[in-house]
């Protein structure tokens, strides 16, 4: 086909192929396009390589991270475990032991009255327990208007303490004749009245028994009542 002259005598331009058609080069833009997708490609798996060696386990098992989490529970523990001081308790001293109570018992010192029985009752036996004598209630006390007792020490103590007198209740003008004997050897002998207490001690080392006699043996006598306050024998060390 021949191309007809234009009018005014310039020839026609020839077309030319389509864009892209023909193998011809493509457009500059289609191949930024490109460059770009392969950078994000490459940019997201160096993003991926990064998280996977510094990204979220790498904060949560760091050493700060360790630190925040004990700090922060530390404070709640004070928080929750503090309370007000509140008011102390008082300290409760033990109470003074009650008027007329017996001495803790001391190693060594055996009582006549609580912890030796006697073997031999010559005459009337003692009442054992509290009486008043000379204006003072005495908790151990060996008492009786008629009696003798005998205790075997088997040569086992050193010194005999006591103290005597006549209970409150005997009458006055009257005595009552009292005696400590020692292997039958008769040691202390006094006639006794109201309203006094005698303290003694006797030396009663390689003694085998003791005797302690309260003798008002008279029926019209029965309220005169003779005493031995807290007779104890004490062992050698």
């Amino acid at each position: 086909m021949t191309a007809e002259p234009s009018p005014g005598g310039v020839p026609p331009v020839p077309p030319g192929p389509p864009p892209g058609a023909g193998g011809g080069p493509a457009p500059a833009s289609g191949r930024r396009l490109g460059e770009i997708a392969a950078l994000v490609s490459a940019g997201t798996a160096l993003a991926g390589l990064l998280l996977g060696f510094l990204g979220l386990p790498a904060v949560v098992n760091s050493p700060t991270a360790s630190t925040v989490t004990e700090t922060v529970r530390a404070t709640v523990t004070v928080t929750v475990t503090a309370t007000p001081a509140g008011p102390s308790t008082p300290i409760t001293a033990p109470a003074p032991s009650g008027s007329g109570q017996p001495p803790p018992t001391t190693p060594g010192r055996v009582s006549l009255v609580d912890d030796l029985l006697p073997v031999d009752h010559e005459q009337g036996n003692y009442d054992r327990g509290p009486q008043n004598v000379n204006g003072t209630l005495y908790p151990t006390v060996l008492s009786s208007t008629c009696a003798t007792a005998t205790w075997q020490l088997d040569r086992q103590y050193t010194t005999l303490t006591t103290s005597y007198g006549l209970a409150d209740s005997s009458s006055s003008g009257k005595t009552v004749r009292m005696y400590i004997e020692l292997d039958g050897a008769r040691k202390l002998e006094r006639d006794v009245p109201v309203g006094s207490t005698t303290p003694v001690t006797l030396n009663v080392q390689g003694v085998f028994r003791v005797t302690l006699g309260s003798t008002y043996c008279y029926t019209f006598g029965s309220n005169n009542v003779g005493a031995w306050i807290e007779p104890v024998v004490t062992k050698a060390p």
